[in-house]
């Protein structure tokens, strides 16, 4: 949490002469670091649940281990909603790393609390092995989703397709005049999406005319997706 916390802090700052598009990929990187450590969490989960069942250790004062889990849980789970409604305004991958992390902590506690109840009814450890292998499976997958995720920001990937399609259905019906676009790009750095795109006009555009569309343009897209950077470099009809 410390990590993302100066993450958060360093990527918010605003650009500057050395890094015009701001610092945004310190949350991919800092994203990116966070997934590794996670997996690895689910693998060491593995391991120490096999360690266990190998030597048979056996699990004691289950009536005390129980309240406590059920108390943290109750405490994580609350944590974890507001952390949600925080990622779903922000989109941003921190947050998104901060959900897994203590998502992974309830599911932890609510698979031991699960184990615990299991083997003190039936006797058999295997139940402990059980448990963390499947909650160790959704921690590596989950994790790896945001390693890719990650990987895809620092890499400069297109923002998704339902995205995009909403792009070019604004621009395509924005005015009557528009005849298309070319050369559309984006990408999504930290918390922002930058486009950028040519922007074509049927018949002779004063530059006023074609300034003052390219600008009410550029306010509905960032309208439709707020905090965006869009460029748009306007032509005549059949520019390239």
């Amino acid at each position: 949490s410390s990590v993302n916390f100066i993450a958060i802090h360093e990527a918010d700052k605003p650009a500057d002469a050395e890094h015009l598009y701001g610092h945004g990929k310190i949350e991919s990187l800092a994203g990116l670091f966070q997934s590794l450590v996670i997996s690895g969490s689910g693998i060491y989960l593995i391991v120490e649940s096999l360690r266990r069942f190998i030597r048979g250790s056996e699990l004691t004062h289950i009536p005390v281990a129980v309240a406590v889990m059920i108390i943290s849980m109750a405490f994580t789970f609350v944590l974890i909603l507001k952390l949600k409604e925080v990622l779903r305004e922000t989109e941003s991958i921190i947050v998104g790393t901060e959900v897994l992390h203590y998502t992974t902590d309830f599911l932890t506690g609510g698979g031991v609390l699960l184990a615990l109840i299991l083997v003190r009814y039936t006797g058999s450890n295997l139940w402990d092995l059980a448990v963390a292998f499947a909650i160790a499976c959704y921690i590596v997958k989950s994790s790896l989703r945001i390693l890719k995720n990650s990987v895809d920001e620092l890499l400069d990937r297109a923002l998704p397709p339902e995205e995009q399609k909403e792009i070019e259905r604004i621009i395509l019906t924005f005015d009557p005049k528009a005849t298309g676009f070319h050369n559309l790009r984006t990408r999504k750095i930290g918390q922002r999406r930058f486009i950028d795109f040519h922007f074509e006009i049927r018949g002779e555009q004063d530059f006023s005319r074609a300034h003052g569309l390219t600008e009410a343009l550029i306010k509905r897209i960032e309208g439709r997706f707020p905090g965006s950077d869009v460029t748009v470099h306007f032509d005549p009809e059949g520019a390239d």
